[in-house]
Parts: C-alpha cells; structure tokens; sequence
C-alpha cells in the first residue's frame, strides 16, 4: 500500500484516491466510460486502470458491459448517493412546500436545487401532469448560468467566485439563441437577481421552455439552495409565468423560514 503526502503535507493512499476518481469520472460522464478514459484521465498505464476497475466491479460499485467492454456505476453504488440525499435536511422540509405547489400548477415541474462542485445539482423534482414528462433522475446537474436556479446559486457569490465556477464548468456555453454567453451580461443578469429576490430563464436552456427562480436561505441568511417551477410555453406561457413569479418566492420564503431564516 503506498501513501503519499499531499501539498498541504496530508497522507493519502493512492490506490483509494484513484478509486475515488474513477467515481468522479463516472459522475462526469453522462455515458458508460472506458478503460482508456480511466488512464487518460488518471495518468496511469493499462495494467494499474484494468487491476483498479476489476477492483471496483468485484466489490460491485461499477458494472462491466462484456459485450462492449465499458464500464458504468452499480446499483450498490446508487444506495451510497441515496443516502447522501437522505441526510440533505432541506429536501425534508422543502417537499412538502413543492408538492403545494405543484397542485396549484399541475402544469409545471417544481424542482429543489443546490450548488456542488461549481454545479448546480438537483436533489429533486416534482414532475408536472401534463405530457411530454421528462422522468427525473436525482443528482441531474444543470448549467449555473442557463437557468433560474443556478442564477440564483450564483447571485450573492463574488465576482471572482462566479468567474471560477464557470471558467470550471466549460465557460458560458450557448444552449440556445437566449443563452447568456457574455461574462458582462451575466454579471448584470445576477445584480438584477440579487435585487428583484428571484431568477428567470426564459428558453435559455431548452426552446418553449421557462423557469421562475427563487433562493432558500439557512437562519444565517445565506443561500443554501434554490427552488423553481419551470414550465413549457404551450402549457403555460411566458405571460403566466411573469403573472406568477410571487408564487415561487412565498414558497422559498416559507421553506426559509422552516430552515431559521427570518427577515
């Protein structure tokens, strides 16, 4: 077993932090990954990525596809992420608040978000009962500066705080012809965020599609995470939904409140 010692003059075992990486390479990759991705982006020769992953599929936290050879995070793994979101007190509290919501707009998705790795991650969401239904898979991660949610997410961070995360994440990528793809832009889009108390996006992620925004504070007043009913435009359109932004506040407001925050 070889232990190293960090920068910051910290111990490690190496074969651990590198199974910890293949983890982060699964969760980066929206599809299976291969053995040469794992030596590309651990450096390491074939023989060390094949003993790693063989490893990991033995101990049954990923999955081997024979037929093509890729590789994919296990079921067993799942109950690790799961267990992770169970011990998210927010989610507790705010569900209650989305599925009101969402009763009184049966049309619109609500959905429960919170800021990790620079990321904007969502922990849960309450689909609308119209169609089409996008069926929701916990820890689906969305673009910070594409929609309400990461707008809010950013809105109180510094200006240095904002331009990390997305020089991370890839820059200010174009979704669609709405995307904010201008770092200036965006600095103007959070200072109206920050004053008006909510976010929007308005088919800047995905065309026909629309999001009304508000922040989650803890009892410190900081934003913990954000909660934010989306809708298609031919289900509810962009009128409606500027009609309605007061609705998504007073249910960030009552889920603030049950977190310790009061104005």
């Amino acid at each position: 077993m070889t232990f190293e010692k960090d920068d910051d003059g910290k111990y490690n075992v190496k074969i651990v932090e590198r199974c910890l990486a293949i983890f982060d390479l699964a969760a980066a990759n929206d599809s299976p990954f291969t053995v040469q991705q794992v030596m590309d982006n651990l450096g390491i020769n074939s023989n060390m990525a094949f003993r790693l992953l063989s490893t990991m599929v033995a101990s049954g936290y990923l999955s081997k596809n024979e037929a093509t050879s890729a590789y994919t995070v296990s079921l067993k793994a799942l109950k690790l992420f799961n267990r992770a979101l169970s011990s998210i007190d927010i989610r507790k509290v705010a569900l209650p608040y989305m599925e009101m919501l969402n009763r009184q707009f049966p049309n619109a998705n609500i959905n429960l978000g919170v800021l990790y790795g620079g990321e904007v991650v969502q922990t849960d969401r309450i689909d609308s009962q119209v169609v089409p239904r996008t069926f929701f898979t916990p820890g689906k991660r969305v673009p910070v500066h594409a929609s309400g949610m990461g707008k809010i997410l950013l809105s109180e961070l510094s200006e240095k705080e904002v331009k990390s995360i997305v020089d991370k994440n890839g820059g200010l990528k174009s979704f669609t012809v709405h995307t904010i793809t201008d770092y200036d832009l965006l600095l103007k889009e959070l200072a109206a965020v920050r004053e008006k108390g909510y976010a929007l996006d308005r088919e800047e992620l995905i065309l026909g599609d629309n999001c009304n925004a508000a922040p989650i504070r803890d009892a410190d007043g900081k934003i913990i995470a954000a909660v934010s009913m989306s809708a298609f435009d031919s289900y509810i359109s962009k009128e409606q939904m500027d009609e309605n932004i007061h609705f998504i506040c007073e249910t960030a407001r009552q889920i603030s409140y049950f977190m310790g925050y009061v104005l």
